[in-house]
């Protein structure tokens, strides 16, 4: 009889743990669940690499000449749109001909989604032939490869936002939220909303939105002229065309407040210092006295560049 109790009552464990385990599963808030999606994390857009021996190390002139580059599309937002193409440069065009000076277009790359969770990739190549250099008196020609990708991208933030129309009254305890700081991470995005300060007052709410350059490569206005100025055989962005991020829609709760924000030039544009830049934005004319929960969705448009280098040795057949 000892023995058969010990066993039912190793079951009854056994089925009270599994009962609570499944209400604790049943209680977790969404926003707390551990299965969260990952797709829009990351600190990149397109990546760029040559494949392995193409363009091989060394390279005979009697060989024709090929250059394979993998593009990825390792954030969220699209590419392969007008403008967006990829350069190769680093040469003496007297020596190795017909590469393209205008570039090969970015095949269309989706970005990461709930419905596409892996980053799509392509191939771009280039083909050119090189010169004869037995009559050069020289034993070898060294030289770098740099590959540049410009193309435009963008940056979509979400977060939820307490707002209180009346942050000072003395009802504190009968609040359902109380507004505060946002920390955000990544967005999949090479330009990233890192956090938003939430600072209420009376019938206003304002958002000190903070944005940072976290990717590998150079940002710059967005258009399709700055997508052509960098290119390296254009006259090249110039100061006024790097470090600026288009500032898109800002919505709170259905209501864009984009024309709110400061300091943005006329076209929308705010200006990174040491990769990092605050824009200010109001909610106004809250109406009511009880505190709600809102979303608030930020778009950043924007160009962007990286580049990437091979070392190459071309050597004068005998």
């Amino acid at each position: 009889m000892k023995k058969t109790n010990i066993i039912l009552l190793l079951i009854m464990i056994a089925v009270l743990t599994g009962c609570m385990q499944w209400q604790n599963r049943q209680n977790i808030p969404e926003n707390q669940n551990t299965q969260t999606e990952t797709y829009i994390t990351g600190t990149e857009g397109a990546t760029i690499r040559f494949l392995p021996n193409l363009p091989p190390e060394q390279l005979y002139d009697t060989e024709p000449f090929t250059a394979m580059i993998e593009i990825t599309n390792e954030g969220a937002s699209q590419i392969g749109g007008p403008g967006d193409r990829v350069y190769l440069s680093g040469f003496d065009p007297s020596i190795i001909t017909g590469i393209p000076t205008t570039g090969i277009q970015i095949p269309k790359l989706e970005g990461r989604s709930v419905y596409a969770k892996e980053p799509e990739t392509n191939t771009i190549t280039f083909k050119g032939r090189i010169k004869n250099l037995r009559n050069t008196r020289i034993d070898k020609y060294p030289l770098t490869l740099l590959a540049t990708a410009c193309y435009s991208y963008e940056t979509t933030a979400n977060a939820g936002v307490c707002i209180d129309p009346n942050p000072h009254s003395p009802t504190t305890k009968q609040k359902v939220c109380t507004p505060e700081d946002i920390p955000l991470g990544t967005q999949g995005a090479p330009i990233a909303v890192e956090g938003i300060d939430v600072v209420p007052s009376k019938g206003t709410t304002r958002f000190r939105i903070h944005i940072s350059n976290v990717g590998q490569g150079d940002v710059f206005r967005n258009g399709i002229e700055f997508l052509q100025k960098c290119s390296p055989y254009s006259t090249g962005l110039d100061f006024e065309d790097i470090d600026y991020v288009q500032i898109g829609d800002i919505i709170v709760g259905g209501t864009n407040i984009r024309q709110t924000c400061k300091p943005l030039d006329k076209k929308g544009n705010i200006k990174l210092t040491d990769g990092r830049a605050t824009v200010i934005c109001e909610l106004k004319n809250i109406r009511g006295q009880t505190p709600y929960t809102t979303p608030i969705t930020i778009t950043l448009k924007y160009g962007y560049r990286t580049s990437i280098f091979q070392d190459l040795e071309i050597i004068p057949a005998n």
